[in-house]
């Protein structure tokens, strides 16, 4: 598939809902222009990556030394506490080692990922009527090919399930994909939406609503069991809202610019 921004014009557009806010909890559809063309923010990326630094420079050398401690400390603490409170010690302080290292190393990862995001000079994620590119992972894939698609454990990524397996290269510390999926899954991949320079809810909606309209199914439930809210918007929805108002639908819809 060859560049969206390329391919596709602007002229196109894509229907989604509005974003919920808690002054107004009914808002009106936004009519978002095609393709997306989504940069990574510079500025989020570089704050958060030093937070998640700072983060990990805490929590690795903090379960290193609980794990180095633990070596030293079990044979006096054994000969002080009972079977019952040794083994409860051995276990607590086990668990702050392995927890710490592997925290702190997720965050060190993760931070050095928002900085190359932060660096990056050209865009991540094209959105078209056509497809999907993904320049973070070298996903590029046609609408018909996505079997479904679907928020996991969060709203920070849409995952992708594809009809046949793409060649595509997930990286496990970047935001959305961190603690969701360290191992790469062939028919399936994660599309992370946030830190970038077009609001999260703009580009999963538009990702869900897209495949959708091209024979994908869309799964309404999150992990959890929460009902995905708010609803998608059919475009058999739209006609009738146009015909009930007298008008075009366009009248009730807020426009996105496009890049």
């Amino acid at each position: 598939m060859t560049s969206l921004s390329e391919s596709a014009c602007a002229t196109d557009q894509v229907v989604i809902p509005g974003e919920p806010k808690l002054s107004n909890p009914a808002p009106p559809p936004i009519a978002v222009p095609l393709p997306i063309v989504a940069w990574s923010d510079g500025v989020k990326n570089f704050w958060l990556g030093l937070l998640l630094l700072a983060a990990g420079l805490i929590f690795l050398p903090t379960g290193v030394f609980c794990g180095i401690g633990l070596s030293g400390a079990l044979g006096p603490v054994g000969d002080k506490l009972s079977l019952w409170n040794s083994g409860m010690f051995v276990l607590a302080v086990s668990f702050m080692a392995i927890w710490g290292v592997w925290f702190g190393v997720s965050c060190i990862g993760a931070a050095f990922t928002c900085f190359w995001d932060a660096a990056r000079g050209d865009p991540v994620l094209e959105i078209g009527s056509d497809g999907l590119r993904d320049r973070r992972s070298g996903l590029c894939v046609p609408w018909s090919s996505v079997r479904s698609a679907g928020f996991l454990n969060s709203r920070l990524c849409v995952d992708l399930q594809l009809r046949e397996p793409v060649t595509n290269w997930q990286n496990p510390f970047r935001i959305g994909v961190l603690f969701h999926r360290y191992r790469p899954v062939p028919d399936h991949a994660i599309v992370a939406v946030v830190n970038l320079d077009v609001s999260a809810h703009i580009v999963a909606y538009a990702i869900l609503t897209l495949t959708r309209q091209n024979g994908g199914e869309v799964t309404t439930r999150m992990p959890n069991g929460l009902e995905l809210y708010p609803a998608l918007i059919t475009r058999g929805a739209l006609v009738s809202v146009g015909a009930l108002s007298g008008g075009g639908y366009t009248h009730h819809l807020k426009s996105y610019p496009s890049h």
